[in-house]
């Protein structure tokens, strides 16, 4: 089985006045990469879709969840600031059925450093940018391989 573990697309700038960040937006270039990544896993069998509750998050996995024909769920930890090992008992349970997952820069390297700790063989460069996609590959009930997949749109 396979997960996509996202991270947001780009979006408006951080508001000092925002404490929680959670209202921010897709900038325009953002709202491509979102429309970009339902093209990218439109034939992946993405069959649920889990997001961190920012506007962001949400509106980044969007138009995949609604070419697919489905809802996006909000999930709190996915969301900034969520410990590690609960993002990774979220991922783990969800090991046979396809899922994408948005969330934060400070959260999926965190994850993925840990599964490469657990023997997780990981591929690619060791990134986490914006619009950006880590494919987790489940073997014999353990995430056998991370792959990382570039921003789906080039930066101008």
């Amino acid at each position: 089985m396979t997960l996509y573990l996202i991270r947001h697309a780009s979006a408006h700038h951080r508001q000092v006045h925002d404490p929680d960040d959670a209202s921010r937006a897709l900038d325009d270039y953002g709202a491509g990469q979102a429309r970009q990544l339902a093209i990218t896993l439109g034939d992946a069998g993405v069959n649920r879709v889990l997001s961190s509750r920012a506007v962001r998050c949400l509106q980044t996995v969007g138009p995949l969840a609604h070419a697919a024909g489905i809802d996006v769920e909000e999930h709190t930890d996915l969301f900034e600031g969520s410990s590690t090992s609960r993002v990774l008992e979220l991922i783990r349970s969800f090991e046979d059925t396809t899922v994408a997952f948005c969330s934060h820069g400070d959260i999926i390297p965190d994850v993925i450093r840990a599964f490469e700790v657990g023997g997780t063989i990981v591929q690619g460069q060791r990134r986490c940018a914006k619009g950006s996609i880590w494919q987790l590959d489940f073997r014999h009930g353990r995430v056998d391989t991370a792959t990382y997949i570039d921003s789906v749109l080039p930066l101008d």
